[in-house]
């Protein structure tokens, strides 16, 4: 019995020892993601902000492409993949229409992988905020709100 034990505890032992010595090694990268810029524009239709979001999404990612079947109101894009075939940031923007006026409400949202993107998520929704606007200062802003993982 004392043979049939220490060969079933032997085995466990290693693993838990390579699991733990493994443990503490550094993360290379970390996932950064904001909930970027809310913006609430009046007088324009919801679908000026769809055309908006799918420009400013290709100007700064690529492949931008409405989510959902039908006019979903929601955008996403990644960014041009690497050699092996991933992409290193994403964002969405969202156009939801104002149910008292004419007009709609757009949210930006960025994820980032920092290294190797070279911009933070901070940084692609600031990037995304500005090519939306196209310089018009008619919108209110709400900060960003930032969430870090590593």
């Amino acid at each position: 019995m004392t043979g049939t034990f220490v060969c079933r505890v032997a085995p466990l032992t290693v693993g838990l020892t390579l699991v733990l010595n493994m443990a503490p090694a550094a993360s290379h990268a970390a996932l950064d993601m904001v909930v970027g810029a809310r913006q609430v524009v009046k007088n324009e239709p919801v679908s000026a902000c769809n055309s908006k979001a799918r420009d400013a999404l290709n100007s700064v990612l690529t492949d931008a492409a409405e989510v959902g079947a039908g006019d979903t109101g929601e955008w996403k894009a990644n960014s041009a993949p690497d050699a092996s075939g991933h992409s290193s940031a994403a964002a969405a923007i969202h156009c939801y229409p104002l149910d008292d006026v004419s007009g709609y409400l757009v949210t930006f949202t960025c994820a980032a992988q920092v290294p190797p993107n070279a911009d933070s998520a901070s940084v692609l929704c600031t990037k995304l905020t500005q090519a939306f606007a196209g310089g018009k200062a008619q919108a209110q802003t709400a900060p960003p709100r930032v969430a870090r993982q590593t």
